[in-house]
């Protein structure tokens, strides 16, 4: 598979188009050499109680030092602290091998030895301060494959986050570890591996390229905050499909953090997304996100389906992103395009203060976030801080009668959302749709709301019907 003629002239009208000839990274591309390194030969014990963490990375060591091989890791449980994955390794978990992450916060600590595999700062509070459970740094021909679970225990590191939101109202940072981290980094494949549960987003990578991650189930409990199954930041040649998601916030969250127009490039196809926080591009854009094709991806039982986020201070231009063949069924916002992208108070008081007083006073709470009044003043625009999405198409979608709210398409009054077309597009929704600072054209689509206005048109709105 190609993308040969995803990215189309037909398709956008931006003078900047994509590079149509990346390929999903596939074990044979990858050409990881035969050897074989059995975790059972390097003293892993699979007691589930103590630590194999010393016969993992022996494992890895030495099979990478011989020029690379497939790490086996055979039907069992291991416990293990976090691990670093090193060039031309496939980490292989067989059928029944349950490897579970160190529940302790101190296992998270960088020492000396292993801080070049730690967060980058500023993509997270105190990210050069925390390791994942499976570390991957300046890392070539990779991979995360088999019929295995890895787990990540994360309700013990939860437990703290959700002490803090009760004593302070505020959910606060996500400061908790990742389950797997891959930075700097080139030809990495995660494939039908099973992850689950991790203290918060489970595949995190950032300037990493040509990464793909295919047929890999990502579950964590609906009501576990912050926990996003997918976020690829800074990020390029990224393909997405046939995986099984659901978690406790976005399923994929695509991120451009610094300003330098390096995050583009994604195939998106043919994935089950249940319960989560949608298909998301932000909430940060500053550098630039463009091409992006989703195709034939379903979704159910979701808060959001499809979200481009991006708040005044993050954003940036998100620019030709196509949607195509969606369905969804029981999802509560089928559609959110924001400009305004913060969080609201966390406590039904706070809500409301917040509703009647201040910048936000007048406006609306759409799940978590808040929304200012439609008379919001201009503000200064600028291109990397600014959200402004163009050329955004959403083909062939259809959702069902169970939504709460058919969408909202938000933009800023400094620079509203420009080339925003739905085309055969059926929405059955209680409320309608909600359009804000935005150019909307709509083709041979029909949007039913139960309780009013299919449209609800506020200011700046610019609509056009080709019917």
């Amino acid at each position: 598979m190609t993308l040969l003629s995803v990215f189309t002239s037909a398709l956008f009208t931006s003078s900047v188009m994509a590079d149509t000839t990346f390929k999903p990274v596939t074990i044979e591309s990858l050409n990881i050499p035969e050897r074989t390194c059995n975790i059972r030969d390097y003293g892993a014990e699979a007691t589930g109680i103590w630590y194999d963490t010393k016969a993992f990375q022996s494992a890895i060591d030495d099979c990478a030092g011989k020029g690379g091989g497939t790490v086996l890791v055979p039907a069992g449980f291991y416990l293990s602290e976090p691990l670093y994955l090193k060039n031309n390794i496939n980490l292989h978990l067989e059928k029944g091998a349950i490897l579970q992450a160190a529940a302790e916060k101190a296992a998270y600590t960088p020492s000396e030895a292993t801080k070049k595999w730690a967060g980058v700062p500023k993509l997270w509070p105190n990210a050069e301060n925390w390791l994942a459970f499976l570390n991957i740094a300046e890392g070539n021909n990779i991979a995360i494959t088999g019929e295995g679970t890895i787990d990540g225990q994360g309700s013990a590191l939860l437990e703290d986050f959700r002490a803090n939101a009760r004593k302070t109202g505020s959910k606060g940072p996500t400061n908790r570890p990742r389950m797997v981290f891959i930075k700097d980094s080139n030809h990495i494949l995660i494939e039908n591996i099973t992850l689950q549960n991790s203290p918060s987003f489970h595949v995190v990578f950032f300037n990493t390229e040509n990464i793909t991650i295919n047929k890999t189930k990502i579950f964590a409990p609906e009501w576990w905050e912050n926990t996003d199954a997918i976020d690829p930041m800074h990020s390029r040649y990224v393909t997405i499909t046939e995986n099984t998601i659901s978690c406790g916030d976005d399923h994929i969250a695509i991120k451009s953090v610094f300003n330098d127009d390096n995050t583009h490039d994604y195939y998106i196809a043919r994935n089950k997304f249940l319960e989560g926080r949608g298909l998301s591009i932000g909430s940060e854009a500053s550098g630039g996100i463009r091409n992006i094709l989703a195709e034939d991806n379903t979704f159910e039982n979701a808060m959001y389906g499809i979200r481009i986020k991006s708040p005044r201070g993050k954003g940036g231009l998100v620019s030709n992103v196509v949607y195509k063949n969606t369905r969804m069924a029981n999802v509560e916002t089928p559609v959110v395009l924001a400009g305004y992208y913060k969080g609201g108070p966390v406590t039904a008081e706070g809500r409301t203060e917040a509703l009647q007083k201040g910048e936000f006073a007048g406006g609306f709470m759409l799940g978590n976030q808040i929304y200012p009044a439609q008379t919001d003043k201009a503000q200064p625009f600028n291109k990397h801080t600014t959200p402004h999405f163009d050329n955004i198409q959403f083909i062939n979608l259809e959702s069902d009668g169970n939504s709460k709210s058919a969408g909202f398409i938000i933009g800023t009054p400094e620079k509203p959302f420009t080339n925003i077309l739905f085309d055969n597009v059926r929405i059955n929704a209680r409320e309608g749709l909600r359009v804000r600072n935005a150019n909307l054209r709509l083709k041979n689509t029909t949007i039913t709301s139960q309780d009013g206005k299919a449209i609800i048109e506020e200011a700046g709105a610019v609509i056009s019907t080709d019917q």
